[in-house]
């Protein structure tokens, strides 16, 4: 609980709320159903269709590789270590560090845009 007595929502990977910081929840509550797995959503192979993941690179010597900080706390720090990394030990991977401009739940169409045209590999930073 923040010493202004407010409150946290807290989100599950999905950006789904799982619980408020500084309280259980009442489990007769509505909001006790997204803690039960069985109402969580749930793709198959057949639902997800012709997203898959994309073809691993043989290598990545000569290619660009976006580093893209998503706004988890500690993904900014860690993408700059990642990109410093990469820059002292292997010079030959190019690395763009980008920052999302709005928060990490949300679409960002001219950044998936420009790693498509300029970039060969993406690392999406989650922080932790």
């Amino acid at each position: 609980m923040a010493k202004n007595n407010s409150k946290i929502t807290v989100l599950d990977p999905i950006g789904q709320p799982s619980g408020i910081f500084g309280r259980r929840l009442n489990v007769d509550s509505p909001m006790f159903a997204i803690h039960d797995p069985e109402n969580q959503p749930r793709d198959t192979a057949e639902a997800l269709g012709k997203r898959k993941m994309a073809p691993r690179l043989d290598s990545l010597e000569g290619k660009t590789v976006y580093l893209v900080n998503t706004g988890f706390a500690g993904s900014k720090e860690f993408m700059e270590e990642l990109q410093d990394w990469f820059t002292q030990n292997r010079p030959a991977i190019k690395t763009e560090l980008r920052h999302k401009k709005t928060s990490m739940f949300t679409d960002e169409p001219e950044l998936w845009k420009e790693i498509k045209e300029n970039g060969d590999g993406v690392v999406f930073g989650v922080g932790g």
